[in-house]
């Protein structure tokens, strides 16, 4: 028995059979991600000229109006004088979107009336932090993601103000859609968030399950032949599942991204070519 389990131990593993993959550089860059909110570029809100009483609305909510359409008719209350009603105008084209009064309703000189707003024409807004300023400029593009869309969408940073909000430490940042078409399938008040790549530069990633760590040592398994070599590496930012490789690991290098057990440094193994 104790020379049958002797003959067990001196057995060898079978041979390891290792995937694995060239360093090839490309496009690397940071992400940087911002709370959006959509909003129409023409809103403008109606106030009453004068005192007096709202006798008829004849644009209701959701109509759409063109400049100078007449929206509700308001009517001096004046006891000394018989005042016709007057016509409260819209003073833009677009929808009305709200309106704040409703027929019989006595009003105040000043007093806001309603708010006539174009939903075809949006614009985004964005709060910049302080450290990310010189990297976000008028014309640096970016994509725009939502909950009700798949794909993100296209859009460019049209005009940043110079000044932070000493109670946020943000600018205000206005965007735009590359395309114009784009903005048709967003109502007024959708919130999304935009994302801009910073810091763009040519490098090599890898799966961050192809390191592997030994002590404080991070190292990469190269293939020499069919033999596996531990290099040494340093590594840089983590973006998803991938992480960048700071030093160690060249452009054309052959490396193990998975094995089907450990693997020693020197080890003879199976290679295989393929993507994980």
């Amino acid at each position: 028995f104790s020379s049958q389990a002797a003959k067990k131990e001196a057995t060898p593993p079978p041979q390891a059979i290792v995937v694995t993959e060239a360093a090839k550089a490309k496009e690397i860059f940071d992400s940087i991600t911002y709370p959006a909110r959509l909003y129409p570029k023409i809103n403008a809100t109606v106030l009453a000229e004068t005192d007096g009483m709202v006798t008829e609305i004849v644009a209701p909510l959701g109509t759409s109006v063109a400049k100078r359409a007449k929206i509700l008719f308001l009517k001096n209350t004046d006891p000394i004088y018989d005042y016709t009603p007057f016509s409260v105008t819209s003073p833009v084209r677009g929808i009305v979107s709200s309106i704040e009064v409703s027929e019989g309703s006595l009003v105040a000189k000043g007093q806001k009336l309603l708010t006539v707003t174009d939903p075809a024409s949006l614009k985004i807004s964005i709060e910049i932090t302080a450290k990310d300023l010189a990297l976000i400029r008028p014309g640096t593009e970016g994509e725009l993601t939502v909950p009700t869309t798949e794909k993100p969408v296209k859009v460019k940073v049209q005009g940043v103000s110079p000044y932070l909000d000493p109670g946020t430490g943000t600018a205000s940042a206005e965007l735009t859609f590359s395309d114009p078409t784009a903005q048709l399938a967003f109502p007024p008040g959708t919130v999304g968030q935009v994302t801009f790549k910073a810091n763009v530069r040519n490098g090599i990633e890898i799966l961050e399950s192809s390191v592997v760590y030994k002590g404080d040592k991070t190292l990469v398994r190269l293939i020499d032949g069919t033999k596996v070599k531990y290099q040494d590496i340093a590594l840089g930012k983590t973006r998803e599942n991938y992480v960048e490789i700071a030093s160690g690991l060249t452009e054309g290098q052959t490396f193990v991204v998975r094995s089907s057990r450990y693997v020693a440094d020197g080890e003879d193994v199976s290679v295989q070519n393929g993507t994980p």
